[in-house]
């Protein structure tokens, strides 16, 4: 992989892990207006009805930072995909063990860009509910975590059993 995409890749992951964090773009600038607030993002699983409970509570204002919020994850999203994809040529020359180290990367980015897809759309369209929609997008959710937590084990797997050579 190319030296020069890697480095900007994990410059823009922690940067907009920074933004995302630890400052009003991010959750913090939701949470003024609901202290309660959490990510739908980063719940494993959550259903159709908290979808909505979410945006009810953090009101228009919330909802604008919220939509705010994930157009930066989608740089979040392709800076994490260059980081993941670094690491996964970094542990292994197998081709094999590399396709799969990539595709699992891949998957997770496309259910995250799903997911935020989804959100906003969901958003937009708020007050009116479409419980299909929000269903998919918690399904979107919990699958991306599935794909995180089997690329982390494929990884450290792959680096054990190159290791081990």
């Amino acid at each position: 992989m190319n030296i020069w995409v890697t480095v900007l890749g994990t410059i823009g992951f922690f940067a907009s892990l920074i933004l995302m964090e630890f400052t009003n773009l991010g959750a913090r600038g939701i949470k003024q207006y609901d202290p309660g607030f959490g990510l739908l993002d980063m719940r494993l699983r959550y259903d159709a009805n908290t979808v909505y409970q979410v945006f009810g509570q953090i009101g228009a204002e919330g909802q604008k930072a919220y939509k705010h919020y994930l157009l930066l994850d989608y740089c979040f999203i392709a800076c994490f995909l260059i980081v993941m994809l670094a690491l996964s040529f970094r542990i292994t020359a197998d081709p094999v063990q590399r396709n799969i180290l990539i595709f699992l990367a891949s998957a997770r980015a496309l259910c995250d860009i799903l997911e935020n897809t989804l959100l906003i759309v969901l958003i937009n369209n708020y007050p009116q509910q479409n419980m299909l929609l929000a269903t998919v997008c918690s399904w979107s959710t919990t699958i991306k975590f599935i794909f995180l937590f089997l690329w982390l084990g494929m990884l450290l797997l792959f680096w054990i059993l190159n290791f081990v050579r």
